[in-house]
């Protein structure tokens, strides 16, 4: 606590509460970003943001009442120092590119279809259909739920413009009942010349055929 005081000498004046272990200390964000971390400064020591949460006063867990020390009307502002060692720089105009995206191994891995979505710098208005696709693809392929939710969050997070966490929490609760036309509809970067996959009782397959069978006789 000593050493950490050192770091951080606002300690002794903002916020504190007494817990079970030891203290939470509280600071107000004034709209900056601040990552939360287990590990701040290579310690055992947790800094709680935007998305966690802590017990709070007047709680009560395990015969232990959570109080305040130092009341919330004396909070701080967050210190310079966390700011700095936890948010990550803006990029500068000419960094502001679509990343790479590495495909990784899964089953299916010759689906060209989710790699031509997995490959693709997704654009507002085709963002939504293609990571629902995405996901439903990837489960037709035998991928977990689990593997095939955090595939489309690292697609996600490689966009130039990602969904949102809102909007990502909507691709897993659609239904889905897309064949191989309904794709083509929804994503028209999608091009199945080459494509190597088939649907149940290959519907792809049979779809194809009889477009050429047509083509034939009006031939």
């Amino acid at each position: 606590m000593p050493e950490l005081k050192e770091f951080l000498p606002e300690l002794k004046e903002t916020t504190r509460v007494r817990t079970r272990r030891g203290y939470h200390y509280y600071f107000s964000l004034n709209g900056e970003y601040v990552k939360s971390t287990n590990n701040l400064f290579g310690k055992k020591l947790e800094l709680k943001s935007n998305g966690n949460y802590v017990v709070a006063p007047p709680s009560i867990i395990k015969a232990h009442q959570y109080v305040y020390e130092i009341p919330l009307s004396e909070m701080l502002p967050i210190p310079k120092l966390l700011i700095e060692k936890e948010k990550e720089p803006a990029p500068c105009v000419e960094e502001r590119k679509h990343k790479t995206f590495k495909i990784p191994k899964y089953h299916g891995q010759k689906v060209d279809r989710i790699r031509q979505i997995l490959s693709r710098d997704l654009q507002e208005g085709e963002r939504n259909n293609s990571l629902f696709i995405l996901y439903n693809l990837l489960l037709q392929n035998k991928n977990t739920k689990w593997f095939s939710k955090r595939l489309v969050v690292q697609k996600n997070r490689s966009l130039l413009k990602p969904l949102n966490k809102i909007e990502l929490k909507k691709v897993y609760r659609k239904v889905y009942n897309c064949g191989c036309s309904n794709i083509r509809d929804k994503l028209a970067y999608i091009k199945c010349e080459a494509c190597e996959y088939r649907f149940k009782y290959g519907r792809l397959k049979i779809l194809e055929y009889c477009r050429n069978l047509v083509m034939q006789k009006l031939k």
